[in-house]
């Protein structure tokens, strides 16, 4: 009898964007993938945002720097490139500017090529734009809408092994026509434990997740300065730019005990028991902001609301498609726009059936865990397909 092969499967994971160690999908999904696979993830570092490195997974990181203008020597390797290299060519022939550009698709085919993966998953757009131009099959997954989608209608679908989207509002919106496609709904969601819930004092307010404009913190700002009976406490990225002005403006809240800046770095389970001290969980988004009227930001909800639900805190939430179930699992409240007083009436309307809230956030945690979420797609690479 032929005994099988103990070699495990080379998977990369190329990542999209600077913000890996707070993606709960893409870290869990390396853990699930590692306990048959050889797993290492490929993603950008900036030191000026987000510098925070994922520990304990095998990533390779890489700076993208801004090129210098090319010399002579490599605007004759170009003009080759031009006319020579097929995936260049075909780079420039969808619009892509080569001197820019094509650093950047050279530096991921490079990885791909030496390495010798057996499975790619493109996170993104972009990058599965990249394995069509190597053409390379690959899995999909959607964490990011907006960037890459104007690469969309040049990727080739049959070198697309499967996709996995957050939500069915999302798939569709990336594939009018899904025929054809293996496909797999993967919430940003942690893994559910089970586990008693924290009693003791609540401590306020929490604001999980990246504190800037965009995330609505400043509305939770303002109200603060109109209701001053609880403090508000961030967990999360806090860029320098946002730290200057909170310095500069909203000192007052500090000095007043109404606002607690942690940017400590926390591990997925570690930041649900820390989040389990809290009263209520923040999700907003500020829609005056251009780029947040995005379908990706009506669409899914981010992945603090799911860790909030699994410590057990009830979600207070802006009114969008992606967060309806919050509403129809009765496991916190949406409002309709984030002026003090109608966070204010929010507030008011959890607490007024906090029990309720409370428990029903453990049933949709449950509900919404990764691992029962991600183990369809887990025997699906297992099986070989």
């Amino acid at each position: 009898m032929k005994k099988k092969s103990l070699r495990k499967e080379k998977i990369i994971i190329l990542f999209n964007g600077t913000h890996l160690a707070y993606s709960p999908t893409v870290t869990q999904l390396y853990d699930a993938l590692s306990e048959t696979a050889d797993v290492t993830i490929f993603a950008e570092i900036v030191q000026g945002f987000i510098p925070q490195k994922l520990t304990g997974r095998k990533v390779v990181y890489y700076e993208d720097e801004v090129q210098p203008q090319p010399s002579f020597l490599k605007k004759i390797r170009y003009f080759f490139l031009r006319r020579f290299n097929r995936p260049a060519k075909r780079l420039e022939a969808f619009g892509f500017k080569l001197k820019r550009d094509y650093y950047a698709f050279h530096r991921t085919e490079k990885i791909i090529r030496q390495g010798k993966y057996e499975r790619v998953i493109a996170v993104d757009i972009q990058n599965l734009f990249y394995c069509t131009v190597m053409g390379i099959h690959a899995d999909f997954i959607s964490l990011e809408l907006g960037t890459g989608e104007n690469l969309l209608p040049f990727i080739n679908r049959k070198l697309i092994d499967c996709v996995i989207s957050q939500s069915t509002e999302r798939l569709n919106y990336l594939f009018k026509n899904t025929e054809g496609l293996t496909i797999f709904i993967i919430p940003n969601s942690p893994v559910f434990k089970e586990q008693p819930l924290f009693e003791g004092e609540k401590k306020g307010l929490l604001y999980g997740g990246t504190a800037w404009d965009p995330f609505g913190f400043y509305h939770c700002l303002d109200y603060l300065r109109n209701y001053k009976d609880t403090p508000l406490t961030v967990q999360g990225a806090l860029p320098g730019e946002e730290r200057e002005k909170i310095s500069a403006e909203y000192s007052d809240l500090i000095s007043e005990g109404l606002l607690h800046l942690n940017d400590n770095y926390l591990g997925n389970d570690d930041v649900v028991k820390y989040f389990s001290q809290f009263e209520i969980g923040i999700c907003f988004y500020n829609f005056d902001v251009e780029w947040i009227r995005h379908f990706n930001y009506q669409s899914a909800p981010s992945g603090k609301m799911f860790k909030y639900l699994a410590a057990g805190v009830p979600v207070l939430a802006i009114n969008i498609i992606g967060f309806k179930f919050i509403e129809e699992m009765n496991c916190g409240v949406l409002i309709n726009d984030l002026k003090p007083e109608s966070i204010r009436a929010g507030i008011e309307q959890i607490r007024s059936k906090y029990s309720l809230f409370r428990a029903n956030t453990q049933i949709a945690a449950a509900h919404y865990s990764f691992d029962i979420a991600v183990k369809p797609y887990i025997d699906y690479v297992r099986s070989g397909k």
